[in-house]
């Protein structure tokens, strides 16, 4: 019976690659390094601070997730019945999963501290995707773990990241300058003044 050919299957992403000889060995499908650094400059994944500095430096982006939803508040009125009005935006939320193996620009143990000081903390960064680029992102929650199929030393982390609406405060108008709301603006220390020597020395007429 003559042997069976293998068929020409092409090096794309996600095709698994095929013995071509016998003997030869089957190469190890390799994950895309990561880029992280601005997208204005052809960077296609990232996560920065405002400034454009990296927050964290994981080895490669390996899945990415975007939720944005709006929710439209419904109020009851006679007889039982219901009336919807207003449609209100909801944070958008972002999942990312990446990794760290210990060889990239982080230590396995480095990159940890990073994530947990970021989830403890109010920062807001920017998550850059080929797409777009998602401001004012706060991490809110990480998990990781380890597969034997990936290799016990690398680390694959979920990352969970929500946006953060910037308020800004509103100045109310008022008909006379009394009415206006005080504001404060810091602590006020009064200082007493000399009287002049002028006015000290002034006679009354």
């Amino acid at each position: 019976m003559p042997l069976i050919l293998y068929p020409d299957v092409p090096m794309l992403a996600g095709v698994p690659p095929l013995n071509r000889q016998a003997g030869q060995t089957i190469p190890t499908p390799q994950i895309q390094p990561a880029t992280v650094k601005n997208n204005a400059q052809g960077v296609s994944w990232g996560i920065v601070d405002s400034n454009g500095n990296d927050v964290l430096t994981p080895d490669s982006f390996i899945d990415f997730e975007y939720k944005e939803e709006y929710k439209i508040p419904v109020y009851p009125i006679e007889q039982g019945g219901f009336s919807s009005y207003n449609k209100v935006a909801t944070p958008f939320d972002l999942r990312l999963t990446v990794t760290c193996g210990g060889q990239g620009a982080s230590t396995r143990e480095d990159f940890l501290l990073s994530v947990e000081s970021l989830l403890s903390s109010t920062t807001l960064v920017s998550v850059i995707t080929p797409n777009d680029t998602y401001d004012n992102c706060n991490l809110i929650h990480f998990d990781y773990r380890r597969e034997a199929k990936q290799g016990l030393s690398l680390l694959i982390i979920q990352l969970w990241f929500q946006e953060v609406r910037i308020a800004q405060a509103s100045v109310p108008t008022t008909a006379q300058p009394s009415g206006a709301t005080p504001s404060n603006n810091g602590q006020v220390n009064p200082v007493n003044v000399a009287p002049t020597d002028s006015a000290t020395n002034a006679v009354p007429q």
